[in-house]
């Protein structure tokens, strides 16, 4: 197999089910679609006390009657598929609470509600479908499986019909050719590849087969509403562009690539569901939002040359408890530094992260759309308009989420220049070694939403995560190789003594004594343990208030406690015996603290399986008995839960 076609084959083999041009699962035919949004209009003026979906099968089951013709699928979910057409605005996952479009209303006007002559909208139809989108906001998975994908795909898919046209007499596409290396495309300048790839494909028959087993995983709906347009003829075997409609969407096409800012609106869902279209705007619109609010440049004014050239991107990793946090505000945080610090999980996205376009309701009601930026562009438009401030993001697990998701197409601005050069553009070290066009950040931080966006030379971003925490996200190379990466070795020797050498509980084992040697125990198990490195305990694992002994507690093992809880529960306590209750509870409240941190954290993570190798397993075989045995001991024998050498590697080094 050609070494570029493999490259390709490998990409699919690896990709995602619907990592490709995708629409949803519903049916597409526009006019059962403009139906659909026809009940819904009805629905939200008067919605009969019945739900939405009940509603709509009402409707359609009395359109059926009158109209035994129209075939209507019975599923008000399809009304996701109007989103993506540009009928409705969705405003919440209700689309109960979805917004009806002029683009909607003018098709009702021109066919009076009769959605079945699609002949009286047929020019809406492509305009609308034209005008999709992939991944916009209206793509559920735009932040997950289609999250690197940015292009219109009609555009696309008539630009690849016009080159090989040009090349071959041929306007057409396979299916095969579509669904493995057209659909596939994520960027519409990546197009030239996309043609070699075709050429390639065609070249090589005996690997057409080879690329069969995608078939069901790369499969999609979005050819069915391209099956709409009019310039296109879609058989199972191929895509042809028609004859006829060459030299118009050849004209098209031209107008998109002269005008490629003209498409990159930051308010595409209401260009989407307006009456324009790609090529009714002017050349130069890009200088106005859709909604017609000029933008004002903010940029004339600042001095590059002012601006400090302090920014970098760290990435700090050790164990858990090593001090990370501890050196970022004692090493990296000045006292006059602008600070703003965020914590990656599982459910944070590039939305959280850069923005996203959210309703806005003006004071007279009326409804516009408008991207509200997150915590990453405010700070990069704050440094950018302060150049003599230091600003610092602060990133705490960021591995814990996708962080290459979560950044996008931002994590190219991380590569930072290091040096001038002869002829150089005039940003000072520190700053983004290249720009990237995000007309949505742009916007808020130049006010133009053309400007390439970088980060400036007083904003660094200083991340912290785990040495190689198995339960989270992993980052790859091109995101970690854009970080000065600083190892926080685990050690006491910067450790205030109090903590270091303050006793635990009432044992006269030190914390740096237990924690040193249980550590080597952990380093010495490498060969059973995953990621031993990670699973040691770091020296700022516990706080000092961790490890402070409340001797209200008593001797457990003499049974008052139980005999209060036994009367408590009997409703028979006396006034001094409630007391007396409380006070033993607030000192095991308080004495608890360090196993249920320390030795569970033993138990059920660094040790999880094989508890044998650090624990008397054979008789405590649940973290509950091995908890309550060192909370009824006293003093050293508290250890008593763990295995002989191990208690004698830690008690030898206090004695």
């Amino acid at each position: 197999m050609n070494s570029i076609l493999q490259k390709k084959f490998d990409e699919l083999k690896e990709s995602e089910k619907y990592e490709c041009w995708y629409l949803v699962k519903q049916p597409t035919s526009f006019d059962n679609i403009c139906y659909l949004v026809s009940f819904l209009e009805e629905y939200k003026e008067d919605n009969k006390g019945i739900n939405l979906q009940d509603f709509i099968s009402q409707k359609i089951s009395l359109l059926s009657t009158n109209k035994p013709n129209v075939n209507i699928s019975n599923n008000y979910r399809a009304l996701r598929v109007a989103a993506f057409f540009g009928l409705i605005i969705m405003t919440s996952s209700k689309y109960e609470e979805a917004i009806i479009t002029d683009a909607f209303i003018q098709i009702k006007e021109r066919c009076t509600g009769e959605f079945e002559d699609t002949d009286k909208y047929l020019d809406i139809i492509e305009r609308q479908i034209e005008k999709m989108f992939i991944s916009s906001e209206v793509d559920e998975q735009s932040q997950t499986v289609r999250q690197k994908f940015r292009l219109y795909p009609v555009m696309l898919l008539y630009k690849i019909l016009l080159e090989i046209g040009r090349a071959t007499g041929e306007y057409k596409v396979a299916i095969d050719e579509y669904r493995y290396l057209i659909a596939t495309t994520k960027k519409f300048e990546d197009f030239l590849e996309t043609l070699i790839l075709i050429k390639v494909f065609r070249d090589d028959t005996s690997v057409q087969n080879t690329f069969d087993a995608f078939k069901e995983k790369f499969d999609n709906r979005l050819i069915q509403a391209l099956k709409q347009l009019p310039a296109l003829d879609i058989t199972r075997e191929s895509i042809t562009l028609k004859e006829d409609k060459i030299n118009e969407v050849a004209k098209k096409v031209f107008l998109f690539e002269e005008n490629p800012n003209i498409f990159a609106t930051n308010n595409y869902i209401s260009f989407l569901g307006s009456t324009k279209s790609l090529f009714d705007l002017e050349k130069e619109q890009d200088k106005e939002e859709i909604n017609g609010e000029t933008e004002t440049n903010i940029d004339s004014n600042i001095n590059e040359k002012s601006r400090l050239t302090t920014g970098c991107n760290v990435l700090l990793y050790g164990v858990p408890g090593s001090g990370k946090s501890w050196t970022i505000e004692h090493e990296y945080c000045k006292p006059e530094s602008k600070v703003e610090r965020l914590v990656f999980h599982p459910d944070y996205t590039y939305s959280d992260f850069i923005g996203q376009i959210l309703p806005n309701v003006a004071e007279d009601g009326q409804v516009s759309y408008k991207f509200t930026p997150g915590p990453f562009t405010n700070i990069l438009r704050d440094a950018y308009l302060n150049p003599a401030d230091e600003y610092i993001l602060i990133i705490e697990e960021i591995n814990r989420g996708n962080a290459p998701a979560i950044f996008g197409e931002v994590f190219q601005l991380l590569d930072r220049k290091v040096e001038m050069e002869e002829n150089d553009d005039g940003y000072p070290v520190g700053s983004s070694e290249y720009g990237i066009s995000n007309p949505n950040i742009a916007k808020i931080v130049y006010g133009d939403s053309t400007h390439k966006v970088r980060i400036p030379s007083n904003l660094s971003i200083i991340g912290t995560m785990n040495t190689s925490d198995q339960n989270v996200f992993t980052l790859d190379t091109a995101f970690q190789r854009r970080w000065d990466m600083r190892l926080i070795e685990n050690d006491f020797s910067n450790v205030d003594p109090k903590l270091a050498d303050a006793e635990i509980l009432d044992t006269t084992v030190s914390w740096r004594e237990f924690c040193t040697a249980v550590n080597e125990i952990v380093v010495g198990n490498s060969a059973r343990m995953t990621s031993s490195e990670d699973k040691r305990l770091g020296a700022y694992f516990v706080h000092l208030r961790d490890l402070k002994f409340n001797p209200n507690m008593g001797d457990l093992k003499e049974g008052r406690y139980d005999q209060l809880r036994k009367k408590e529960s009997e409703e028979s306590l006396t006034s001094s015996e409630t007391v007396e209750l409380t006070t033993i509870r607030d000192a095991l409240k308080q004495n608890r603290k360090f196993p249920e941190k320390v030795i569970k954290y033993l138990w059920d993570d660094a040790f999880k399986f094989n508890r044998e190798v650090i624990f008397e397993i054979t008789e405590y075989q649940s973290l509950e008995q091995v908890i309550r045995a060192f909370m009824y001991s006293k003093g050293i024998e508290r250890f008593n839960v763990f295995k002989e050498n191990v208690r004698a590697a830690f008690t030898n080094s206090s004695n």
